[in-house]
């Protein structure tokens, strides 16, 4: 063996080769990232997911406030819909008047549904905050599904959110996530 063989014999990988490792590197570094998406965006119970499922609380929840003060003002009522009708009431009104009603979804909570409750509505409001209560009285609030209901702290439900906290409405207009650590702050 002249010395050119044995430099051949213990010399890095010839190019072919190199590209076929960085090929199946690229290939394996793409499944990864596939299964990182499908996990983060697409499974039941992924992280991102879950987070978008709370997120949605606050543009429902928003929507129904809207609905509620517009409701308020064409009726010229001086208080927010009766509490033991409020959703049939903006269901029908605006049926009635011909106007668009954002979406009936924006009754439900996507977390509720997640974890099984099929209910028409999971949010209830508070019958004693009226369109003049302060900016920091509780409105609407998160609740297990139902329809029309209304109530206070008793009502109240976490378990839309693993037990972890709810989303509330402000009469102000504000929609918050309060921590269940939180809940005794609340203003009713």
């Amino acid at each position: 063996m002249d010395s050119k063989e044995v430099e051949n014999t213990n010399s890095t990988p010839r190019p072919e080769y190199r590209a076929r490792l960085l090929g199946a590197a690229g290939a394996l570094a793409a499944v990864l990232i596939g299964a990182a998406i499908v996990y983060l965006l697409v499974l039941p119970g992924s992280p991102l997911r879950r987070k978008l499922f709370h997120l949605e609380c606050v543009p429902n929840l928003k929507g129904l406030r809207e609905a509620l003060v517009i409701y308020a003002n064409d009726t010229g009522a001086v208080s927010y819909p009766n509490a033991q009708e409020w959703c049939d009431l903006l269901v029908h009104y605006y049926d009635a008047e011909g106007k668009e009603f954002v979406d009936k979804k924006l009754f439900v909570c996507k977390s509720a549904l997640a974890k099984g409750d099929g209910g028409r509505c999971h949010y209830a409001i508070n019958p004693n905050c009226k369109p003049n209560s302060p900016g920091d009285t509780v409105l609407l609030f998160e609740t297990a599904g139902g329809w029309n209901q209304y109530g206070g702290r008793e009502i109240l439900t976490l378990e839309n959110h693993k037990g972890e906290g709810c989303y509330v409405l402000f009469n102000d207009g504000r929609a918050q996530y309060v921590r269940a650590n939180e809940i005794e702050k609340l203003k009713w």
